[in-house]
């Protein structure tokens, strides 16, 4: 009965979440953002940011060790896209299911789980932003008028290798901002008996 009651997610925990999303955002807006400005930068926004945010997520999956956590980040991640386009929260949405399934399917306190959540979500992430621009491409830019010209370049390049290229940086980045945040947090992962 303890261990049931220890697995739901309290007050404290969401509370804890929501403090998390923000510096994601906070750390999208201030170097992803700009990084994304220029069609080549547009696609290493993941890349870089990655490497800040693994210690974001580590430190949120240490301090909210419990099911749900993983789901609960991507579906709001996936929600606050939708004001951009929809099918960007679907793929977004689907990596925080597959992030979730790891995340029970494994010791969710072992730091290799928290990798391989974490690259998950980011890489669906990086997924969401480009799969629907190669596949719906007349749809995507049409829901984003405003970067018309940007997009339409930035789907020129993607069609090749760049789309690859960006893809193996953004896990190159979450590996890197993962070990970042494990050297980071050593006092949050040796108190919390985290291997």
């Amino acid at each position: 009965m303890q261990t049931k009651k220890t697995e739901k997610m309290n007050v404290r925990d969401y509370i804890t979440t929501a403090i998390m999303i923000v510096l994601i955002f906070v750390v999208f807006v201030l170097v992803g953002a700009p990084i994304g400005m220029t069609v080549i930068g547009n696609i290493f926004p993941f890349a870089v940011c990655s490497i800040l945010w693994g210690t974001i997520f580590l430190l949120l999956y240490t301090k909210v060790n419990k099911k749900g956590v993983v789901l609960l980040v991507g579906l709001i991640l996936a929600t606050l896209q939708l004001a951009n386009f929809w099918a960007i929260a679907v793929v977004i949405a689907l990596g925080a299911i597959i992030a979730e399934f790891f995340w029970r399917k494994f010791d969710r306190h072992k730091f290799s789980t928290m990798l391989i959540c974490f690259t998950t979500q980011i890489i669906f992430w990086y997924l969401g932003m480009f799969l629907p621009l190669i596949f719906m491409k007349d749809m995507y830019i049409a829901a984003l008028p405003a970067y018309e010209h940007l997009y339409s370049s930035v789907f020129d390049m993607i069609i090749g290798p760049m789309f690859f290229v960006g893809f193996a940086a953004t896990v190159v980045g979450c590996i890197l901002g993962s070990f970042l945040g494990k050297v980071l947090l050593k006092k949050h992962f040796i108190k919390a008996g985290i291997v």
